[in-house]
């Protein structure tokens, strides 16, 4: 994403120095260190919080909401694991009168990145509160760029919650996928790990492993009656 942004080799190569040092910031707010009169950083560029942070669009947080009977709200109760910790930046994490959080990146922040007095929340804080008054046009936030093994958990999260929904819906209506082919892909959820991890957490893996073992019984009815 960085390199693509570049107007130029120099510049590309100045971006991809910077975003590798800007990678091993605790709090990316620490990176801002003035602004020009457009309101932008003068230290890094639109380019490196591109490569930094990612939109609210790219976020879907249903496959870790808790189960219930709306279809389009609720999820299928997986613990974040090594999400729950994952940073999230907006302009205003508690607004008041006539007042929204915007994402660094919205045009009703200039997009000028993070800035040091932006609010810095957790993935987890999403999930907790529901009081969030988020902008329209951006979502409201930004969240710093997955690690691969959050990319991975993240991604098998997914698979999992989009079993769930073909399983938790019309259950007299047979089934959009080939049972078989779902007890597969149950089988592969049911041995994964995290990359890069030896081993679990305790509360995610029993959650991750409780989940797996709901969906076979139901797939099993399902195939039984169908």
């Amino acid at each position: 994403m960085t390199a693509w942004l570049g107007y130029d080799e120099s510049f590309k190569k100045y971006d991809l120095r910077c975003l590798a040092m800007a990678r091993g910031a605790g709090d990316l707010r620490t990176l801002d260190s003035g602004h020009d009169r457009e309101g932008r950083s003068r230290t890094v560029s639109t380019a490196v919080w591109h490569g930094l942070l990612a939109g609210a669009e790219h976020l879907g947080l249903q496959p870790f909401r808790a189960p219930g009977t709306d279809r389009w709200r609720d999820g299928s109760g997986i613990h974040l694991g090594v999400l729950a910790d994952v940073q999230v930046y907006t302009t205003d994490a508690d607004p008041g009168w006539q007042r929204k959080g915007h994402s660094p990146f919205c045009q009703h922040a200039r997009e000028r990145g993070v800035q040091q007095d932006d609010d810095l929340l957790r993935v987890a804080d999403l999930l907790a509160r529901s009081d969030f008054d988020w902008c329209s046009k951006c979502q409201g936030y930004a969240i710093r760029r997955f690690t691969d093994t959050q990319l991975s958990y993240y991604r098998a999260a997914h698979q999992l919650h989009d079993i769930a929904e073909e399983l938790r819906w019309d259950p007299d209506k047979p089934l959009r996928t080939d049972g078989e082919l779902l007890a597969e892909r149950l089988a592969a959820l049911a041995g994964w790990q995290p990359e890069g991890e030896d081993y679990w957490n305790a509360p995610e893996s029993w959650r991750w492993h409780e989940v797996v073992r709901e969906l076979r019984t139901r797939l099993a009815t399902r195939r039984r009656t169908s």
